[in-house]
Parts: C-alpha cells; sequence; structure tokens
C-alpha cells in the first residue's frame, strides 16, 4: 500500500509542477509579447488538463480485485488524453487570433518534459535514485 501511496504522491507533485510550469511559460512569454505568453500558457495547459483528466481517470481504482477496472480505465484515460490534447490544440488554433504558435509548441515541449523530470527529482529526494513505484 505504501507503494500505491507514493505514486499518487508524485503523481499530485507531477500535476502541481505541471500547472506551476504553465504558468511560468506564460510568463517568460512576455518577453516576446503579449500573444507569445498567451501562446506558451495554451501550449502548457494542453499539456496539464490531459494528464488531469489522465490521472482521474487512470488512478481512481485500486488493489488485485479492481486489476480489470484499472486495465480499463487506464486505456479509457489515455484515450481520453490524446483526444483531449488534439481537441484542444484544434480549439486552440482554430480560435485564438492572434497566435504565436511557435510560443504553443514551446510552452506545450516545456511542461511535457516535466513528465520525465519530476520523477527523477522525487527518486533522488527519496534516496533510491529510481522513479518511485518501480
Amino acid at each position: 500500500m505504501r507503494q500505491a501511496e507514493q505514486r499518487l504522491r508524485v503523481i499530485r507533485l507531477l500535476l502541481v509542477w505541471q500547472l506551476i510550469g504553465a504558468l511560468l511559460a506564460g510568463l517568460v512569454g512576455f518577453f516576446w509579447g503579449r500573444d507569445a505568453a498567451v501562446g506558451a500558457l495554451l501550449g502548457g495547459v494542453i499539456v496539464w488538463l490531459p494528464n488531469c483528466y489522465f490521472a482521474f481517470r487512470a488512478f481512481r481504482y485500486r488493489g488485485a480485485r479492481a486489476a480489470r477496472q484499472i486495465v480499463r480505465s487506464f486505456y479509457a484515460g489515455a484515450a481520453g488524453k490524446m483526444l483531449l490534447t488534439a481537441g484542444m490544440f484544434t480549439l486552440v488554433f482554430v480560435n485564438v487570433r492572434p497566435l504565436h504558435a511557435p510560443a504553443v509548441f514551446l510552452g506545450f515541449a516545456f511542461v511535457q518534459t516535466l513528465n520525465w523530470i519530476i520523477p527523477l527529482i522525487v527518486g533522488r529526494q527519496d534516496g533510491s535514485g529510481q522513479i518511485p513505484g518501480q
């Protein structure tokens, strides 16, 4: 049970840092103007919001008895995450004018890299040097 709690702690930390990263991307975007700031913020949110959906769907069941539900929820979460990401990109590129497209992609890439960085940092802080739960 401790392992499951540790994974959930990392997931919560990841989602919080992704939101902070999206806000930071928007703030840094102001160096290139308002349009770049909005674009970078939206790019970060395009990562964060689908990840919140995935975390909600994928990690709501626990235990060996719920194995079938866990697998289904992971598949549903992954499919929903992909659809949300594609839909959000579509909404941004169709509806936001003027749009600084490079800033959208840079904000997206920056927040996406936090998916790798945060678990590594947490693993090192725990002293194991591994991603928690592996």
